[in-house]
C-alpha cells in the first residue's frame, strides 16, 4: 500500500506540472517561425539562389550529354565530342558546388536562429527570475525545450525553408527547357505536379497533430525521469524502486511508440512522392520511346530527335527532385511547429499562467521544505525596539537600497503580494525583517536580489552594493570539490591560503576530521559529505569571497541547532560590521532577529512597522 501511495501520488505530481502550460494557435507558432527568421533571412535567399544555380546547371549538364550521345551516335564524324564533355564535367562540379553552397547556406541559418532563440530563452528566463520561472513548468521540462525542442527547428530551417522555395522556382526552370524541346512532355510533367501538393497536405493535416503529441509527451518524460531522480532515497527507503522502474519503462516505451508513429509518417509522405514521380518518368519515357520507334505522330513526336528525347529523359528526374526533397524535409514543418508551440510561452515575460481566483500565490523560497511545523507563525515574546509608524532615521550619505511605492503580483489579478510603500537601507545597516510565514519576507528578499519583478514602483541599489550575496535556509552546493564551490562568486584570483582564512572565519577548518582532503574534499549532489552546519559556514566563507557589499539572507540558521545557530550568527554579524557590509535578515526567531540594529515587520505582504531594536 505504501508502495502505490509513493508511486501513484507524490512521484507524478512534479513530472505533471508542465501539461498546465498553455499552447498557442498554430497560427502563433508560424508566426514565431518568422519572427526567428528575420534577422537571419539573407542565409534563405542565398540557399534559394544557389538551387536555382543548380538547376541551371543541371540543365547545361542534360543538354551536353544529350548532344554528345547525339553527335556520338548518328552524327557525321565518329570522333568523341570532348569540348561537350568537358562542359558536361564543368556543369557537374558547378552543380554539386552549388548544391553544398545551398546545404551549408541552410544548415548556417538553422545554426544562428537556434543560437538566437536559445539567447532569447536565457534572457528571459534571467529576466523573469527563478521564482516565476518555476511557476511556469517543471525544470526538466524547461531544460528539454531548451535543447531538444530549439534543436527541433533546425530541420525546418536547413531543409524545410530552402526546399519551399526550390519547389517552386526549380522545377518552373527545368519545365521551360522541356517545354522548348517537346510540348507533349512538358505538359506531361506539368500535369503530375499537382498530384503531389494535394497529397503532401493530407499527409500533413496529420502529421502535425502527431508532432504535437510527441513534444508534449517528451517534456512530460524529461519531468518524471527528473523527479524520479530526485526523489530515489525516499523511493529506496520505501522499497518502491521496482514500481518506479517499471513506470520509467512504461512512459520510455509509450515516447518509443510515438516517436514510431511520427517515422511512419515521414515515410509514408516520401512513399507518396516517389509514387507519383515515378508514374510521371514512366510516362515520359513511354512516350519518348513510342515517339524515337515512329510508333507516335501526335503533335511534336514526328519531329522528336535523340538529342531532344534523351534532353527530356534526363531533366524529368531533376525536375521531381525538389519536389522530393520537399517531401523528405515537410516531416520537418510539423515537429517545428509543434516545437514553435511549446517554445512561445518560455519567450513572454508576462505574468504567470493565472490561477483560480482567490487561490493563494504559489509558494516562495520561504514556504517551500518547511518541516515540523518550523515558522509557521512569528512568536510575539516580548522585544523591545522602538516602533516608527514611518521611516526611520537615515545614515548619513545615499542608501545602499532603496524601495518606493513597490508592489509585487505573482499573478496577474491576483491580490498584490507584497506592497512597500517606502523602505530605505543605509550603508551597513543590518536590518531584520520578521513576519509570519506568506508575509512577504523571501518576496522582499526575491525583489531585492531580483528574483522577481516588481509590478510598480522602483528598487534602486547603489552600485557598491551590487553584486550581492545570498545566504537562504538551504544553501546549495554544486557536486564537485570544497574549493570549487569556494571559488563561485570570486571576482578575483585567490590563493588556498585565502580560501583556508575564509573557512577559518567562518568557523569552519580545513584539518576537520569530516574534510579529509581538505580544499580537495568531494561535495556529492545534494550537498552530500557536508553536515548542516558545514553547509552553510561553506556558503558564508563563499559570500566573504565574493566581496559582495549586500547580503541577502533567507532564514540561514533556521535548520541548525541552537549553538551552531549562535556561533554562525555571531561571525555573520561580526564580519558584516567590520567590513561595512549592508545586511537583510528574514527570520522568525527574536533569539536572531533581537542581536540586528533595526527590524522591519510585515504582515500579509504590508510593510506595518519598522523601528530600532
Amino acid at each position: 500500500m505504501w508502495k502505490a501511495q509513493v508511486h501513484g501520488t507524490r512521484m507524478n505530481s512534479a513530472a505533471d506540472i508542465d501539461t498546465q502550460a498553455p499552447s498557442i494557435p498554430a497560427a502563433a507558432s508560424r508566426e514565431l517561425l518568422r519572427v526567428l527568421l528575420r534577422p537571419h533571412r539573407n542565409w534563405l535567399y542565398l540557399a534559394w539562389l544557389a538551387g536555382v544555380g543548380a538547376g541551371v546547371a543541371t540543365i547545361v549538364l542534360a543538354a551536353a550529354v544529350a548532344w554528345s550521345i547525339h553527335l556520338a551516335v548518328i552524327g557525321e564524324d565518329s570522333a568523341l565530342p570532348w569540348h561537350w564533355l568537358a562542359v558536361a564535367a564543368f556543369a557537374v562540379l558547378l552543380r554539386y558546388g552549388l548544391q553544398g553552397l545551398r546545404d551549408w547556406s541552410g544548415q548556417q541559418l538553422a545554426f544562428l536562429v537556434r543560437g538566437d532563440l536559445r539567447r532569447k530563452l536565457i534572457a528571459n528566463a534571467a529576466e523573469l527570475g527563478p521564482v516565476h520561472l518555476a511557476q511556469r513548468g517543471h525544470s526538466g521540462a524547461w531544460a528539454s525545450r531548451y535543447q531538444e525542442q530549439v534543436d527541433a527547428l533546425g530541420g525546418y530551417y536547413a531543409r524545410y525553408l530552402p526546399a519551399l522555395g526550390l519547389t517552386l522556382a526549380v522545377p518552373l526552370v527545368l519545365l521551360a527547357a522541356a517545354f522548348s524541346q517537346d510540348w507533349v512532355a512538358g505538359l506531361l510533367l506539368l500535369l503530375s505536379a499537382p498530384l503531389i501538393p494535394v497529397f503532401m497536405a493530407l499527409i500533413g493535416m496529420g502529421s502535425e497533430q502527431i508532432h504535437e503529441a510527441q513534444q508534449e509527451r517528451q517534456n512530460r518524460l524529461a519531468g518524471h525521469f527528473l523527479d524520479r531522480i530526485r526523489g530515489l532515497d525516499l523511493l529506496r527507503r520505501s522499497l518502491a524502486l521496482e514500481a518506479a522502474r517499471q513506470d520509467v519503462s512504461a512512459a520510455a516505451n509509450d515516447y518509443r511508440r510515438l516517436s514510431m508513429r511520427v517515422l511512419r509518417v515521414a515515410f509514408l509522405s516520401s512513399a507518396v512522392m516517389e509514387f507519383f514521380s515515378a508514374v510521371a518518368i514512366g510516362l515520359v519515357a513511354i512516350y519518348v520511346g513510342f515517339a524515337l520507334l515512329g510508333f507516335l505522330e501526335f503533335g511534336p513526336a514526328a519531329q522528336i530527335t535523340l538529342f531532344s528525347g534523351l534532353f527530356v529523359l534526363l531533366l524529368a528526374p531533376e525536375y521531381f527532385q525538389p519536389l522530393r526533397q520537399f517531401a523528405q524535409s515537410y516531416h520537418d514543418r510539423a515537429g517545428a511547429v509543434a516545437a514553435a508551440s511549446a517554445l512561445a510561452p518560455l519567450l513572454t515575460t508576462g505574468a504567470p499562467h493565472p490561477a483560480p481566483h482567490g487561490a493563494n500565490p504559489p509558494p516562495t523560497p520561504e514556504e517551500e521544505d518547511r518541516s515540523g511545523g518550523r515558522g509557521q507563525a512569528l512568536r510575539h515574546h516580548p522585544v523591545e525596539y522602538e516602533r516608527s509608524p514611518g521611516t526611520p532615521p537615515k545614515r548619513p550619505g545615499p542608501p545602499a537600497l532603496q524601495l518606493r511605492a513597490v508592489e509585487v503580483r505573482y499573478e496577474a489579478h491576483a491580490p498584490p503580494a507584497l506592497v512597500i510603500p517606502e523602505l530605505s537601507v543605509a550603508h551597513g545597516e543590518r536590518i531584520a525583517v520578521v513576519g509570519p510565514s506568506g508575509s512577504g519576507k523571501s518576496t522582499l528578499l526575491a525583489l531585492c536580489a531580483g528574483f522577481v519583478r516588481a509590478g510598480s514602483g522602483s528598487v534602486a541599489i547603489a552600485a557598491s552594493a551590487r553584486p550581492f550575496a545570498w545566504i537562504g535556509q538551504r544553501s546549495h552546493l554544486f557536486h564537485g570539490s570544497l574549493r570549487e564551490n569556494l571559488l563561485l562568486g570570486s571576482p578575483k584570483r585567490v590563493t588556498d591560503a585565502d580560501l583556508a582564512d575564509a573557512m577559518a572565519a567562518a568557523g569552519l577548518r580545513l584539518d576537520d576530521p569530516t574534510l579529509p582532503q581538505g580544499l580537495d574534499t568531494t561535495i556529492g549532489e545534494e550537498n552530500r559529505g557536508l553536515s548542516g552546519g558545514q553547509v552553510q559556514r561553506v556558503a558564508l566563507a563563499r559570500a566573504l569571497l565574493s566581496g559582495s557589499r549586500l547580503w541577502l539572507l533567507d532564514e540561514p540558521t533556521s535548520a541548525l541547532d541552537p549553538e551552531t545557530e549562535s556561533d554562525l550568527l555571531t561571525r555573520l554579524l561580526e564580519h558584516s560590521h567590520a567590513r561595512g557590509i549592508t545586511v537583510l535578515l528574514a527570520t522568525h526567531q527574536q533569539a536572531v532577529y533581537q542581536r540586528l540594529e533595526r527590524v522591519v515587520r510585515l504582515a500579509a505582504g504590508r510593510l506595518q512597522e519598522q523601528g530600532r531594536v
